[in-house]
């Protein structure tokens, strides 16, 4: 099994300055992109970018203790936070196959289908059973089956932040709840 994987939260549009950070340490880190058209210069033509889906927000694989994780945080420049529990204030922690899951929705390269980010709360609200993807590029993961109209969408939360994908509820199971 791997590293779990924790959530920084920083401020005012500093996750690419929090992700060069990482790196420059060696960690491996996430920030959820999407491609957007934007005009550079005097090209006449839109150039195709990658930029981040939200702001604020920057995953990172846990390889150490929290109090180490939080002294190697502090040698960062950009003023951030783990985020944490409300319940007991510790460090929320996601699992890695969870993250892999979320990685693999959040791909800015799968663009057959429609793809929304929302946060935590307005996902939690959205009505919903808990499914099992058993077919196609997404069979494994699990998340919330969403009807809107006539349109079914699969919404897998991970911390803060949750991506919602377009998906035929053909391709789904609903699975037993394993809350306790």
């Amino acid at each position: 099994m791997g590293n779990s994987w924790v959530v920084i939260r920083t401020f005012n549009r500093k996750e690419m300055e929090v992700g060069s950070f990482l790196k420059e340490k060696g960690l491996t880190y996430f920030i959820p992109m999407t491609y957007t058209e934007k005009l550079v210069g005097d090209e006449p033509k839109p150039r195709r970018k990658l930029v981040p889906v939200v702001h604020n927000y920057v995953f990172l694989q846990k390889d150490c203790g929290d109090n180490d994780l939080q002294q190697m945080l502090n040698e960062c420049r950009v003023p951030l936070q783990l985020l944490r529990n409300k319940m007991d204030n510790r460090v929320s922690e996601v699992t890695d196959k969870e993250m892999t899951d979320f990685r693999l929705l959040c791909d800015p390269d799968y663009s057959k289908t429609p793809v929304e980010f929302l946060d935590a709360e307005e996902a939690d609200i959205k009505p919903g059973k808990e499914v099992e993807v058993l077919h196609g590029q997404f069979a494994g993961v699990r998340g919330k089956l969403y009807k809107n109209g006539r349109k079914y969408w699969l919404i897998k939360t991970v911390g803060c932040l949750s991506v919602m994908l377009r998906i035929s509820r053909w391709y789904c199971k609903v699975v037993e709840s394993e809350r306790v």
